[in-house]
């Protein structure tokens, strides 16, 4: 490899690495990931990306029960079989960069209520202060949504959400649901990070636009040496 070819992988390493350190990001936010029978529903116990405090997931394919999906063609149900939460963990955003959020909310049987949290998880990446670091409550807020249509939220209209430089984790906790302990809380589009939600991305950038800076830096550099 000749020095101008390790310089550009060089870079565009370094780019990766620093759009990956700006812009975090979730797995599997419209819960496409298994796939449920078509027009059916099922019960993983794992899928990608996400964790719950309940024994499975619920995932529903669009259409069930006369219910389509916000995007894509699967949803996630909160109450699968409890009042459950689910979440992920989201790390490598740096300190300081504004962070946003997005999803898709909607009631089953009637009015259904949830909770959407993130939580920084303190210097020890461990929830509730395991390791002797204390969490920090970036922001929480209660979306409640009948069964006409789905609510769609962003952190647009809310106070600026500033990253500590920790994992933060992202959650939807079932507070209320009109069918009762294992009907309600419908979830789609979810998706957290620096420019998510309405929210720019550090500096107006974006993770090809990182690349392409490195990139002509070391084009210049390359210029002037010859």
């Amino acid at each position: 490899m000749n020095p101008g070819t390790r310089s550009l992988a060089a870079a565009t390493i370094l780019s990766l690495a620093l759009a990956g350190q700006m812009f975090g990001g979730l797995v599997n936010g419209g819960f496409e990931s298994p796939v449920v029978p078509l027009g059916g529903n099922g019960y993983p116990t794992t899928i990608p990306g996400w964790k719950t405090t309940d024994s499975a997931f619920e995932i529903w394919s669009s259409g069930f029960l006369g219910v389509t999906s916000y995007e894509g063609v699967q949803f996630a149900e909160l109450n699968a079989f409890n009042a459950g939460t689910l979440y992920q963990d989201v790390a490598g955003i740096a300190a300081g960069v504004r962070v946003g959020f997005q999803f898709a909310h909607r009631g089953r049987a009637g009015v259904d209520t949830m909770t959407f949290t993130l939580t920084d998880l303190g210097s020890d990446n461990l929830a509730g202060g395991a390791g002797g670091a204390a969490d920090t409550v970036l922001f929480t807020k209660n979306y409640s949504d009948g069964t006409a249509a789905w609510g769609f939220y962003t952190a647009a209209s809310e106070a600026p959400i500033l990253a500590l430089g920790n994992t933060v984790r992202f959650s939807y906790q079932a507070t209320f649901a009109a069918g009762g302990i294992s009907v309600g809380n419908f979830l789609d589009a979810a998706d957290f990070g620096a420019g998510v939600g309405g929210v720019p991305a550090p500096d107006g950038g974006t993770t090809l636009g990182l690349i392409g800076s490195a990139l002509l830096v070391i084009a210049a550099r390359r210029r002037f040496l010859r």
